[in-house]
């Protein structure tokens, strides 16, 4: 990816596996916290990705782990289930074969994600939700479509820029409620891309999540997205923002091999200085005066995660897990 720095967590040649989170209380006391991970996923061998590691492995992002005592946070996935996902990382269709699917960027995402949840479950509360809503039947209908059928060209048809649901509400040991949550043969692929939307329903989900907690609990987003908003350019932004106000870091992955015609790297590289995580920040996120950040078009050029195929995004789930778990050893 030119220039820029490729994610640290991607050249360490620890494994996820290495990791094991051993703890079912809720404030544990910790021996001590690796910032890698890195098993492969799927969908081929890794390739470049870039953005993140500054905003992860530097004191700008101090999680959990290494703290007495240590309290296991919040981690809300955030996932784009928007028909792009049925294409491959580097944009061309996935075949209508077993194998084929498998290569989908669908298949991959689900994949990478259950496998951090259930190698980090001990030491993190992990949430899932999708975004946008799926609306369920209408007259008997579908409105939006599985994976085989919109490989087929079966176009989905709900209502656009819904808000997200959240389908696991963030709790320990949730690994088993996030696998029975979605299946990539099975969980619908909905059109249209409402991501300021469905980091809505994230802010609303964590601070439902924080309300009534006795811990001192860190709460961090994680935006897995393919694509660019095509509701409202703004909200992205402002919700961001308004987590990060409320104690909230989002970290954003850009889940896009296509050259960055999938993507809007801006868009992406202001979510990820907003929400506390940007490679190297502050050093490319301007400050408004008020807190409130966003990226410096006179920076870095990419400061969110790069995940351009499933090696990427296992890799990338996993340091941020194994960065800010609680109680997670060798």
């Amino acid at each position: 990816m030119g220039s820029h720095t490729h994610l640290l967590w991607l050249t360490l040649p620890l494994a996820l596996a290495a990791y094991a989170c051993d703890s079912d209380s809720e404030s544990v006391p910790t021996t001590t916290s690796s910032g890698s991970g890195g098993s492969g996923g799927s969908g081929g061998s890794s390739t470049s990705g870039t953005g993140g590691a500054g905003g992860l492995l530097s004191s700008s992002t101090s999680g959990t782990g290494g703290s007495e005592n240590c309290v296991p946070p919040d981690l809300l996935i955030v996932l784009d289930r928007t028909m792009s996902m049925h294409r491959q990382p580097d944009g061309t269709p996935a075949e209508a074969t077993p194998a084929g699917k498998q290569e989908s960027k669908w298949y991959i995402a689900i994949d990478a994600i259950e496998t951090s949840t259930t190698l980090f479950e001990g030491g993190m509360r992990f949430g899932l939700e999708l975004f946008p809503l799926d609306p369920g039947p209408s007259g008997g209908q579908e409105q939006c479509v599985t994976l085989d059928q919109r490989i087929a060209g079966t176009t989905a048809t709900n209502p656009q820029c819904q808000e997200g649901e959240v389908r696991v509400p963030p709790t320990l040991n949730s690994a088993a409620a996030i696998d029975g949550a979605i299946d990539p043969d099975t969980t619908l692929l909905c059109r249209s891309t409402p991501i300021g939307a469905g980091l809505t329903t994230a802010k609303d989900g964590l601070a439902t999540s924080k309300s009534g907690d006795t811990e001192d609990r860190e709460q961090y987003a994680l935006l897995i997205t393919d694509g660019q908003d095509t509701c409202d350019d703004a909200l992205p932004l402002t919700e961001v923002q308004a987590m990060a106000a409320q104690g909230v870091k989002t970290f954003v992955v850009g889940f896009d091999a296509s050259q960055g015609t999938g993507v809007d790297a801006a868009q992406l590289n202001d979510l990820a200085c907003a929400g506390l995580t940007a490679d190297g920040f502050p050093g490319s996120c301007a400050d408004d005066g008020l807190g409130n950040y966003s990226w410096d078009p006179n920076g870095q050029a990419i400061v969110y995660i790069v995940a351009e195929d499933g090696n990427d995004l296992s890799s990338a789930l996993g340091a941020i897990a194994a960065e800010v778990c609680c109680d997670c050893i060798d």
